[in-house]
């Protein structure tokens, strides 16, 4: 694509294309490796000098605003980053800084780009540099730091000192790339240094990304890195068979999945169907004037739940009892409350049908033990089923 030019000062427009990073993304053959960057743009006067190495003769600050306008529309699509744009020449810290550091859009750069269009000043890269420093400093991530410039340091301190010193700063989270706009071989020695104190960027020329080809490999170089190596897939180990309901038929071949425990199943893992007279009872004894089911009693409910469960055509009375102290009326009342009690206790806690319980309470009337004792109330306290039938099973 052509460059997203928003301005109709002067600059190279070169032809450039993100569809090829694009594919490189796409493919998972590379991933993003950049959170931020930072461009450092030299407005100096020497800026407006003409490059000697240009066919078209542009001045070096025409040839920059291209070769930023081709970075931008290299970029892939949706790349989400933090970016900044910073010019330096006569520009202050306080309106150096032209676009960021924010959330990168292709449109903001693009603006921020076409409004570089004087130059004017000494060229302090080193302060350029610090400034840099502080820009980056709430960012998270890894940062890239791109430095276009002559490289004709004529103001300030030892540029190189300042990368090292960002550097310093910041660690392994940033790496310092520089750009030169000319073949100065002083220029050329003073940015191969920047970026040699940044450890982990480089240094090249204008013209070397100032194509399509170019400036897609630049823009990988910098801003994605290889993918890892996709990790094999590895053998899946078969499945061993398991017996989920523990009936001693592995679930491969049982046709009776969740058979409830205790009941004798077939080959299939199917109960086995034969006619025998069953008989279960269950016994529940309560503490004085109380209808509460205590905690020790749950196992024997969940057994009478799990042949109720087993055989769904099967039905059980829940009778209640109490000891001798107290009205008749209040005791016969209190008993059924007891068998209620276990009804609850078996809908709620074991799903079972209440349509398929009956209760019934006895009151006093049916003593199994001598109510002149507290052993004997005690087991007269009680709630009874007694499932007798014949069933095929």
């Amino acid at each position: 694509m052509g460059s997203t030019g928003l301005s109709s000062a002067a600059m190279v427009d070169i032809a450039c294309s993100n569809s090829g990073v694009n594919a490189k993304l796409q493919s998972g053959e590379y991933q993003k490796k950049i959170n931020n960057f930072l461009i450092l743009q030299d407005t100096s006067t020497s800026m407006a000098e003409t490059l000697i190495d240009s066919a078209t003769r542009d001045t070096k600050i025409e040839y920059s605003r291209g070769l930023l306008n081709c970075l931008n529309d290299t970029l892939p699509d949706d790349y989400t980053a933090n970016a900044g744009l910073r010019n330096f020449g006569f520009m202050t810290a306080d309106v150096g800084l032209v676009y960021g550091m924010g959330g990168y859009t292709k449109e903001g750069m693009a603006g921020a780009v076409n409004s570089l269009v004087g130059t004017a000043g000494v060229t302090p890269l080193s302060k350029a540099i610090n400034f840099g420093s502080m820009d980056i400093k709430d960012v998270t991530g890894q940062t890239a730091v791109i430095l276009l410039s002559d490289g004709v340091n004529t103001a300030g301190p030892d540029p190189v000192a300042a990368a090292a010193a960002m550097k310093e700063m910041y660690g392994d989270n940033v790496c310092i790339y520089t750009v030169q706009l000319c073949v100065n071989p002083k220029g050329k020695e003073t940015l191969e240094k920047i970026a040699e104190a940044g450890k982990c960027g480089f240094a090249t020329n204008g013209s070397a990304i100032g194509s399509a080809e170019g400036m897609e490999k630049f823009v990988t170089d910098i801003f994605l890195a290889k993918a890892p190596p996709k990790k094999m897939a590895e053998p899946v180990a078969p499945k061993p068979d398991l017996d989920s309901d523990g009936d001693g038929v592995p679930d491969s071949r049982d046709k009776c999945p969740d058979t409830p425990k205790g009941i004798k199943v077939d080959s299939n893992g199917c109960p086995i169907k034969i006619e025998e007279k069953i008989s279960i009872t269950l016994l529940i004894e309560f503490d004085f004037d109380k209808a509460v089911v205590k905690p020790v009693y749950h196992n024997p409910i969940e057994k009478l739940a799990n042949f109720l469960k087993a055989y769904p055509d099967k039905n059980v009375e829940l009778e209640g009892h109490t000891d001798s102290i107290g009205p008749d009326d209040y005791n016969m009342k209190l008993s059924k409350r007891r068998a209620e009690s276990v009804k609850k206790y078996l809908v709620e806690k074991f799903g079972i049908t209440g349509s398929r319980i009956g209760t019934i309470g006895y009151g006093e009337s049916a003593p199994v033990a001598s109510n002149d004792t507290e052993d004997g109330r005690q087991k007269n306290r009680r709630v009874v089923a007694i499932v007798e039938a014949t069933v095929t099973k």
